[in-house]
């Protein structure tokens, strides 16, 4: 391990961390760096919790203060196959190297959005709710493409079958959603965000066949209609995206504005 990559990571703890965890997580993040190159602001921080607050996922990254803060919560992690915790701590290094500032976490609405936010007397809550999950959209396909093209196979093919394999929660959540528009509307375009880091494997040749069965699974106690919604805006936009990660946000925004908010709410 390189003392001067090493020394870009700034680490805290908090809680009760068995240090040899820790020592493994931190590797993973540094081998990133060492093979992919360093962190957007070449300092990160690396926080590291016993226990998380309410529900989330086990890792995560954002740069709202000016530099990449990546955070594990290791109550989150504790069951999980350990490749797909490699996978997904990977990933929170892989965000820092391409989306380490903030100005991708603080994103200006897209036009598209602005003017549906008009047209519908939408909430601004909501609003915030779709950037948000176009954004993930966007930054998580660069993501698995920036990791896969790299090298890093078999952890992102872990981790992107656990995210593809559905849950009891989820249609839980389907459930309780399926009679608000506004909310149908929001389970939609996170459930593209959800499957979005799988796009980049459809066109291999060895396992797209594998991924588009995930992707169909994943999705199938949906309505016929709003299956089809979303593998369209998989088919026909997010494998369109460009290395520009702004570009790519206001694309799909747009996209969800005109075949998932105009179509829903039109009528009401």
């Amino acid at each position: 391990m390189s003392t001067n990559i090493e020394g870009l990571v700034k680490i805290k703890m908090f809680g009760n961390i068995n240090q040899d965890t820790a020592k493994k997580l931190l590797n993973i993040i540094i081998e990133c760096y060492e093979r992919l190159g360093p962190p957007m602001t070449y300092s990160v921080d690396l926080n590291i919790f016993e226990v998380s607050e309410g529900s989330g996922f086990f890792a995560s990254h954002d740069a709202l203060h000016g530099k990449p803060t990546i955070n594990i919560y290791l109550d989150r992690i504790s069951g999980l196959p350990y490749i797909v915790v490699v996978g997904g701590v990977r990933r929170q290094a892989a965000h820092s190297i391409l989306h380490g500032a903030t100005e991708y976490y603080k994103i200006r609405f897209p036009d598209e959005l602005k003017q549906a936010i008009y047209d519908f007397g939408l909430p601004e809550n909501f609003a915030l709710q779709i950037l948000y999950g176009a954004s993930m959209t966007a930054k998580e396909y660069n993501v698995t493409k920036f990791l896969v093209d790299s090298g890093f196979v078999e952890d992102q093919i872990a981790y992107i079958k656990f995210m593809l394999e559905p849950t009891a929660e989820e249609f839980q959540a389907w459930d309780v959603v399926k009679s608000n528009p506004l909310a149908r509307i929001i389970y939609r375009v996170m459930t593209i965000r959800d499957v979005s880091c799988a796009i980049p494997m459809l066109e291999d040749s060895r396992l797209g066949d594998e991924i588009k069965e995930c992707l169909d699974k994943k999705v199938e106690h949906l309505p016929t209609s709003y299956k089809s919604t979303i593998q369209k805006k998989i088919s026909e936009i997010i494998q369109k995206f460009s290395e520009d990660t702004f570009q790519n946000i206001n694309l799909l925004t747009k996209a969800i504005v005109e075949n998932i908010i105009k179509k829903e709410l039109e009528f009401l």
